[in-house]
């Protein structure tokens, strides 16, 4: 509770507010995402072949069924394969896309945030100034009224859009979903060539 009467102190109760929702908005789509990458392999270990049915193409289980069960070389197997391309993009290419979308307008609220701020700090100390009153009690009414604004606005945005594209593109996520598209494709080949006879040998290696 204290900190974040500190944080709408600080950023004031508008920007404040907006830092707290996209905040929000970006910490619940990193969290989908997480629960769908959290099975892929991590960092420069080799992919597991054969791939069957590993727990992170889970989501996929009734594309691949329905897969299976299509004739060889029939239109059916090409719309089960972009059907699949598809649903992969609507589970976790779309939290990418997003988070870059709340990222970029963060920082533009940090920008905003700091003109704002700038303009309400320069208005209290040419005011003040105008008046007589002391160095002191001036640079405390401007900082209570928009410099802190203006600071914290722009740190809070290159600090939470940095922390937030490290991540993203750190081989804690991005490489997870590269290596996840990766996984897919062989997926793909093994249930068109081979069906499920790689399913058990990938299980007996697992056990």
């Amino acid at each position: 509770m204290g900190f974040l009467k500190w944080f709408l102190q600080n950023f004031g109760m508008f920007f404040g507010g907006l830092f707290l929702v996209y905040i929000y908005m970006i910490l619940r789509r990193l969290t989908v995402l997480y629960d769908f990458l959290r099975h892929v392999q991590a960092g420069e270990e080799q992919t597991r072949m054969p791939v069957g049915r590993d727990p992170a193409l889970a989501f996929l289980s009734p594309f691949f069924d329905r897969l299976r069960t299509a004739k060889g070389g029939s239109p059916a197997v090409e719309a089960v394969i972009d059907a699949i391309w598809s649903e992969v993009d609507c589970r976790i290419s779309v939290h990418f896309t997003a988070i870059n979308g709340y990222i970029n307008t963060l920082v533009l609220v940090g920008f905003a945030g700091t003109i704002f701020g700038s303009i309400g700090a320069f208005n209290e100390m040419f005011q003040g100034l105008a008046k007589g009153r002391a160095a002191s009690r001036v640079f405390i009414d401007s900082w209570n009224l928009g410099l802190s604004t203006a600071l914290y606005t722009s740190l809070g945005a290159a600090a939470i859009g940095g922390f937030a594209v490290t991540l993203l593109y750190s081989r804690f996520l991005m490489t997870r979903a590269k290596r996840l598209e990766t996984m897919i494709g062989l997926r793909i080949v093994e249930v068109l060539e081979k069906g499920d006879t790689c399913q058990e040998e990938n299980n007996e290696a697992v056990s």
